[in-house]
């Protein structure tokens, strides 16, 4: 039997997990609970444990903490997250941390967690009955390392299969491919077919339900980037594997410039060289009518420029209540129109900052580029050569353009985007979030969000999630 320790600080959780999964069917035997992480090490340093479940935010000691200690001190020890929140991103944490698996708590009722158990059961007997070969393991790993396989949640019957796909892989992109919802077999069965072909440390074999699943995929990739792990199981889905983040990074490249907005496209509209060139403008226009691409990717697309500019001071006299106005665009003909107005306003700030349009443009990249990436790698060395600009006059003109220093504006940015992500990852800890944003001291970020919005973040938080529910 598998020796299980649940700790979760909700006492109803751990009694609706103990009562209502058939364990000891499973081949597991719950040996302990407890409501913190501390309680968690005492335990194990008192009894051997197999498999630790553990909630993610609990009081003393929370589940990142826990996982730590357990990876430095019980590093045979498999774990599984208990969560409230199913979203990916955070499960790159979770993953270097030690965690195979998660398990969202509104679906213990149902049949996953019974599978989950059962797929967990076999690898850890399999683990055990090849302990004596770790030398073979290893080689084994590093071949891994050569390729990707990410499987999505497969479709539930052969009849969500496109046609294309029913003979196998059907290649999208260089060095990515798309492959269906296939047994076992069939896919190592590709997989070896793909191995053995010409340059075959250089593809990325996707998994999905049919053509609609192509561009979710290229939002999976960039979680896994930097970052390789073995046999993820994804709550009702299969088991993934997956490679290192140089391919990784490549084959998101890859997909996310083909299969959302085409990648010159994209530089040519983060240039910004249409704001002073209206023929350019409409050039670009022309051809996002003719790409025919999902609104929504559109809307992204202006509304990330749109919340770019907000970092500058006069943006309420520019382009006042600019949210309010856009939430009623309907069409690509509104929101060009509206660009437009914005052009024009622009050359007039330019030219009241008494710079060149080169200049303005440079800045007004960096502020793109802020807004895209506010964390602990954004900085001024950085962004100043990548306008080609000295690290002097970028601070003089990023000033007198923006209103603000550089130093300010990344402040606003960073915090900007922490206010997204405390709803987004309602389950994450107050210092993740803080990390993810560049601030490296938690208590300093409570601080300065303080300051901004009268409320510490968890208090946010808190007015946010209400408020959704109403």
């Amino acid at each position: 039997m598998i020796r299980t320790l649940i700790v979760d600080d909700e006492h109803l959780v751990r009694k609706g997990l103990i009562y209502t999964v058939p364990w000891k069917e499973c081949g597991f035997e719950i040996v302990a609970e407890a409501d913190n992480g501390e309680s968690a090490l005492e335990i194990m340093e008192q009894m051997p444990i197999d498999l630790l479940m553990t909630d993610l935010t609990m009081p003393v000691m929370n589940g990142f903490e826990l996982m730590k200690s357990v990876k430095e001190r019980f590093p045979a020890i498999r774990i599984v997250v208990l969560t409230c929140h199913q979203d990916f991103h955070f499960l790159q944490d979770a993953v270097r941390l030690g965690a195979i698996d998660y398990v969202v708590k509104t679906d213990i009722a149902d049949n996953v967690l019974e599978e989950m158990l059962r797929r967990i059961q076999g690898r850890i007997e399999s683990d055990s009955e090849q302990r004596g070969g770790q030398a073979a393991a290893e080689e084994e790993a590093e071949k891994a390392t050569r390729q990707a396989l990410i499987m999505m949640r497969p479709a539930r019957s052969s009849q969500q299969l496109h046609p294309a796909l029913l003979e196998g892989a059907v290649q999208v992109q260089e060095a990515v491919w798309l492959i269906a919802n296939k047994t076992s077999a069939e896919v190592d069965a590709l997989l070896t077919r793909m191995r053995e072909a010409e340059h075959a440390d250089e593809f990325c074999l996707i998994r999905v339900n049919d053509w609609s699943e192509k561009t979710r995929a290229s939002e999976w990739l960039p979680a896994l980037r930097d970052r390789y792990f073995y046999t993820l199981h994804m709550g009702r889905g299969e088991d993934w594997t997956v490679q290192q983040g140089e391919l990784i990074a490549s084959a998101s490249s890859r997909l996310a410039g083909s299969a959302d907005i085409p990648a010159d496209f994209r530089s040519s509209w983060l240039k910004l060289r249409w704001l002073f060139d209206k023929k350019e403008f409409d050039e670009l226009m022309q051809r996002l009518r003719e790409m025919e691409l999902p609104s929504a990717k559109v809307v992204s697309m202006f509304e990330d420029m749109a919340a770019a500019w907000e970092l500058l001071a006069e943006t309420n006299q520019l382009w006042p209540n600019w949210r309010e106005a856009a939430a009623a665009f309907a069409t690509l003909a509104q929101w060009q129109q509206w660009f437009e107005q914005c052009c024009l306003r622009m050359a007039q700030y330019s030219r009241s900052r008494g710079c060149s349009n080169d200049v303005f443009i440079a800045i007004m990249r960096a502020l793109e580029m802020l807004h895209t990436d506010s964390g602990e790698s954004a900085n001024r060395t950085e962004l100043s050569a990548k306008v080609n600009l000295s690290q002097s006059y970028f601070s003089t003109v990023f000033k007198e353009i923006v209103g603000k220093s550089f130093h300010e504006a990344l402040k606003e940015a960073r915090l900007e985007k922490a206010k997204q992500m405390l709803t987004q990852y309602a389950d994450m800890p107050i210092y993740w979030i803080a990390e993810k944003t560049g601030f490296q001291d938690e208590k300093y970020f409570s601080k300065i969000f303080r300051v901004q919005t009268g409320m510490v973040p968890s208090e946010y938080r808190e007015k946010q999630l209400q408020a959704s529910l109403r």
